[in-house]
């Protein structure tokens, strides 16, 4: 689960004065190398704001940048302790501090319960779970009373879909986790994204398409809704809620849903 790490970041200052929701903010991604954390960066881009990406991939992170996408490349595991901390303090100093920081790594493995393979539990809850809260921790010092803490959580957490237990267990603990670090944190605001289906994303890789049909029946048995959403339109979506909230300090808006309409 770890690739080698480059200390060194690739800086892309922007060029013009920036306009849209997120002007002027100051904004980290951690799993921004592909899917919607990758989407979220180029919205926020997009919409005026300096952006920090980080992943265990560099080259995804690097193509990010040269389309305008981002600014200042960071690759670690969130994972990691020490990689965690330097993330965040080397982003914080290329961008003069952190007004938001959206956590977007996610894993998931198609697996049924009887099938439990501990070693998958562990990577899933290291990715989703572990590597939040180690993030969270990093960037905090770097964050005053108005910024934010995104993460992407799972409607998963409410349908329970059969044979993916172990990705939906995880987003219900990292849902957990977001209410401690609010109790524990009452100053900062953190913020849970109720994320349903979206489409283009590498999530799917990594699943385990043997079991994808057997799902997929299951999933339909269950009538979970299968609507899809387009990766780009909720990237620019998040973008937009969250400078409205950045905008409005002494509301905590901790909550937003995205789905695909169905009808």
């Amino acid at each position: 689960m770890t690739d080698d790490f480059a200390d060194d970041g690739t800086t892309h200052p922007p060029s013009t004065t920036p306009t849209g929701a997120l002007a002027g903010r100051r904004v980290l991604v951690i799993g921004a190398s592909a899917g919607i954390g990758r989407s979220f960066a180029a919205a926020s881009a997009n919409q005026g704001a300096t952006v920090a990406v980080s992943a265990r991939r560099r080259k995804p992170l690097d193509d990010l940048v040269a389309a305008g996408g981002a600014h200042h490349v960071l690759v670690g595991d969130a994972a990691v302790p020490a990689d965690a901390r330097r993330v965040a303090d080397e982003a914080a100093t290329a961008l003069g501090g952190l007004d938001l920081v959206m956590y977007a790594a996610g894993y998931g493995v198609l697996q049924a319960l009887v099938d439990t393979d501990p070693e998958v539990w562990t990577d899933v809850y290291r990715v989703n779970v572990v590597g939040a809260n180690l993030s969270t921790a990093a960037a905090l010092p770097h964050l005053g009373r108005d910024g934010v803490v995104a993460y992407l959580s799972s409607r998963t957490t409410d349908d329970c879909n059969a044979l993916f237990t172990s990705y939906s267990a995880s987003k219900a603990a990292l849902d957990q986790c977001i209410r401690a670090w609010r109790v524990e944190h009452p100053d900062r605001r953190f913020v849970r994204i109720v994320m349903g289906n979206c489409q283009p994303t590498e999530f799917s890789n990594h699943m385990g398409l043997d079991l994808l049909g057997d799902a997929l029946t299951a999933w339909g048995r269950q009538a979970i809704p299968g609507g899809m959403m387009h990766v780009d339109d909720v990237g620019l979506s998040m973008a937009r809620s969250l400078g409205v909230i950045l905008a409005h300090p002494d509301i905590d808006a901790s909550e937003l849903r995205l789905d695909a309409r169905t009808a």
